[in-house]
């Protein structure tokens, strides 16, 4: 039944004018991370983290010139970033 709901709410929402709410946040970081040059070396995006106090670094990988990183911080918190790949500018902290 939840199924079902979720399918039509999801049909029905972008008809009616309704924004979706699921993958909103990712779509802009996406949209901001699009780089026209190199990206910054995985190794040096991870130094990049750390030196800001992202200290446990779980995941790090590439998605349209925008780097996902996941992990905990220096206060022991879980984190999720999407991190421009060519600046290293945070561009959305979920």
């Amino acid at each position: 039944m939840l199924k079902r709901l979720m399918a039509a709410l999801l049909m029905t929402a972008p008809a009616l004018g309704l924004p979706l709410a699921v993958g909103a946040g990712t779509a802009l970081a996406e949209e901001s991370c699009k780089v026209s040059g190199n990206v910054m070396a995985r190794a040096d995006m991870e130094k990049s983290l750390h030196e800001r106090g992202y200290t446990d670094i779980r995941g790090l990988a590439v998605h349209n010139g925008c780097y996902e990183a996941k992990g905990i911080d220096k206060n022991g918190k879980r984190f999720e970033l999407e991190v421009n790949g060519q600046t290293g500018e945070i561009v959305n902290v979920e």
